[in-house]
């Protein structure tokens, strides 16, 4: 049970670290407005939020210490 754990706690930490540092994007499609068969849309990029990964950084901080505390 420690290599799963270890590799899923790395895993995390690379994952938060991306997120915080704007890494990761997508676009959010809009319609704005919409005459009979034409429509008019407008993209916008976005950025997932920084409390995601704060989430994923203490996540995997909690599974590389359960990793390191595991019977060996």
């Amino acid at each position: 049970m420690r290599m799963p754990a270890l590799i899923i706690g790395i895993l995390l930490l690379v994952a938060g670290a991306l997120v915080l540092s704007g890494t990761f994007k997508y676009t959010d499609d809009k319609e704005v407005l919409k005459i009979g068969d034409a429509s008019l849309t407008v993209q916008q990029e976005k950025s997932p939020p920084n409390n995601l990964g704060y989430g994923l950084l203490a996540i995997g901080a909690v599974a590389l210490v359960f990793a390191a505390a595991g019977k060996k």
